[in-house]
């Protein structure tokens, strides 16, 4: 085939403004904006996928949460209830013992209970420190989330347009 043989007249000369539209279109126009809140539908979709995600996540993890932290605390009241009892047994029982290596031993005991006690109200106000927070980080993340569902509702919506 010879190069002379090309017809110039089949060439159509494109307008950049012309390609740009014609992309929209093809798209679907993803790209163009929502007249109510002027984010572009694209963003709009990316966004409410994430919020899609992240807040069944979110709750997963707050319910695993709840879990542990009724846990821990039940533990820690019953070991701190454990240790109070075990120290006025062995205090009952070493005032009674006489003086020697086993009232000795009563009286490590009585202590290690002591100890065990105060560890266990340690860790019982770790766990309402802990509850506090989340309370507080709730108060901030629940704004959002109602937000985000807003918008995917939103997303939905236009879809089904």
């Amino acid at each position: 085939m010879d190069s002379s043989s090309v017809d110039t007249d089949e060439w159509t000369i494109v307008d950049a403004k012309d390609s740009i539209s014609d992309v929209d279109a093809a798209a679907g126009n993803l790209g163009s904006k929502s007249p109510s809140s002027g984010i572009s539908v694209w963003t709009m979709w990316v966004l409410g996928s994430v919020i899609g995600l992240a807040v069944p996540l979110y709750r997963k993890i707050l319910w695993a949460e709840e879990a542990v932290e009724n846990a821990v605390e039940s533990t820690a009241e019953a070991v701190g209830k454990i240790a109070e009892v075990t120290e006025k047994i062995v205090c009952t029982v070493s005032d009674e013992l006489p003086d020697g290596s086993l009232k000795k031993k009563a009286l490590q005991m009585e202590e290690i209970c002591e100890k065990i006690d105060n560890d266990a109200e340690v860790v019982e106000d770790f766990v309402h420190k802990v509850d506090q927070i989340k309370e507080e980080v709730d108060a901030i993340v629940e704004p959002i989330i109602e937000k985000g569902e807003e918008i995917e509702k939103k997303i939905q919506e236009k879809e089904t347009e």
